[in-house]
């Protein structure tokens, strides 16, 4: 029956020896083997057997255990062992291996062995047994132990490298500021890192398997449930602040990332990352708090310098009631030029954005004011208006509207004497490059003669401010008078309107 089996592992492992022609490669293959036994001829015949076996054998033949430890030292690819000898048997050899925790195949080759020897070597951790009459085998036989300890080997590498990388995952995680978690499909918690027990006071064994309704009050649970939900049905990831309501009553406020995924087995699951930006959100609602006193304070500024200005309005008007025609001509310019200003600080008082004014509604509303103020009806001039969405820093908007203030003041009292008609043209533009462009244009009878000009205060202030805004003026040719300003804008905000032309009739 021993020998049956010994027949029957042969058949397996097909013919003992290799040759050049059906070894693919044709190359000996280099092995050390420790040969325990006592008689050289038989260790002889050992090697010889490698040797036919296409192996390039460097062999030791030892009797002793004391030499059997020193070459352990420098641990041989295979062991073969003659399971009795006077000064150091198979098992003890085996046992001597197992201590040192060395994974070497260790094969027993005796002349005589009864079956129940040979399995009791084999349970106790011999790679293999053949008959030193059945040597044919040999080959095969440490071919095939090699094999098995190159798949031991990269089966201890592959649990190493996975013990590892489950080390790695677990150590990031647990130190990741970021709460994270997983759910399988019912909603049951798979996972949850160290951040989560600390965040919602719970710990994982506490939790793990629990669903949220386990775990969190009704309203908290079907919140959560629905936003899980969603996003496996969907196959979606999905991002949301939230509030997280804890045990205790504290509010989280968590920036919280879900997204499906499979695992291992194919399974869809559900992930979770959550930010907590409890203190961003506190530190944002102080802010937008400052923000809003802030906001409250510099429109009252605003309001209080436009009543300031209107009460300086005022009492130039009453001025001029007291003086002559032509002192009153001056007082009243003077009182548009402060009501310019005032305008700007009004518009300032109504509009959320404390630091732009848009200059279109501006230029609509003080052109209006200015044919108003000088009676001008809409029968004999007209006010033609071309304007593009433009916003102006305060410290543009205000010299920017007393330059508008002159130039159509100046085309109102002097462009159309008598009875004369015609029209008041302007232009509001911004190119690409940031340059804002004002044209004032009128066809009435055209400026004085040099030294009359001159003379004008109204243009002299215009100059200034012009200087002031870091632009230039041009006057251009055409029937009346022309005036083109052309400045560079500081950082503005667009106001979201679209490009519009419009044609006012004044008293309408």
């Amino acid at each position: 029956m021993f020998d049956q089996s010994i027949d029957g592992q042969l058949a397996e492992d097909g013919p003992s020896e290799l040759t050049a022609a059906n070894r693919p490669d044709g190359i000996s293959v280099p092995i050390r083997v420790l040969i325990l036994e006592d008689r050289p001829e038989d260790a002889e015949l050992m090697v010889h057997e490698l040797r036919r076996s296409w192996f390039d054998p460097t062999c030791v033949r030892l009797e002793t255990e004391s030499e059997y430890l020193d070459h352990l030292k420098s641990p041989p690819h295979v062991i073969l062992a003659d399971y009795r000898m006077p000064q150091l048997d198979a098992p003890r050899a085996l046992e001597l291996l197992q201590n040192l925790g060395l994974d070497i195949p260790f094969i027993v080759v005796s002349g005589a062995i009864g079956e129940d020897v040979a399995v009791a070597m084999m349970r106790q951790g011999a790679t293999d047994y053949l008959l030193k009459d059945r040597l044919r085998r040999l080959g095969p036989a440490v071919r095939r132990a090699l094999a098995d300890k190159q798949i031991r080997e990269e089966k201890r590498e592959a649990e190493l490298a996975l013990r590892a990388s489950e080390a790695r995952f677990y150590s990031f995680m647990n130190h990741s500021p970021a709460l994270a978690f997983i759910k399988d499909r019912d909603g049951r918690i798979l996972y949850m890192n160290n951040t989560c027990e600390q965040v919602w006071t719970m710990n994982l064994s506490h939790c793990e398997g629990k669903l949220d309704h386990e775990l969190w009050p009704a309203a908290e649970a079907a919140r959560l449930r629905a936003g899980d939900l969603s996003v496996l049905k969907s196959g979606n990831p999905s991002h949301i602040v939230e509030e997280l309501c804890l045990a205790g009553g504290d509010i989280r406020h968590l920036l919280s990332y879900r997204f499906p995924f499979n695992d291992a087995t194919g399974c869809r699951i559900l992930g979770g990352i959550s930010i907590d930006i409890t203190d961003q959100i506190r530190t944002e609602q102080a802010l937008a708090a400052a923000l809003a006193v802030q906001e409250t304070l510099v429109k009252e500024v605003h309001h209080r310098v436009k009543n300031n200005l209107q009460i300086i309005s005022s009492l130039l008007n009453m001025q001029a009631e007291l003086c002559d025609p032509e002192q009153r001509a001056v007082l009243r310019d003077s009182q548009l030029r402060v009501q310019s200003m005032a305008l700007i600080h009004d518009r300032l008082c109504g509009n959320n954005d404390l630091e732009h004014v848009d200059f279109r509604e501006y230029v609509e509303t003080l052109a209006r004011e200015l044919f108003a103020a000088h009676g001008v009806g809409s029968d004999r001039v007209q006010l033609r208006l071309a304007l593009d969405p433009v916003s102006l820093e305060l410290n543009q908007a205000i010299p920017c509207g007393l330059i508008l203030n002159e130039l159509v003041n100046n085309a109102l009292k002097y462009a159309f004497p008598g009875a004369r008609t015609g029209e008041i043209r302007i232009e509001l533009h911004c190119d690409e490059e940031d340059r804002v462009t004002l044209r004032v244009a009128d066809d009435g009878v055209g400026m004085p003669p040099g030294p009359a000009r001159k003379k004008s205060l109204g243009l002299g202030i215009v100059d200034v401010l012009t200087r002031q805004l870091g632009g230039t003026l041009k006057r251009e040719p055409a029937p009346g008078v022309s005036f083109s300003l052309v400045f560079e804008k500081t950082a503005a905000q667009p106001v979201p309107k679209p490009v519009q032309t419009k044609t006012f009739h004044s008293g309408r």
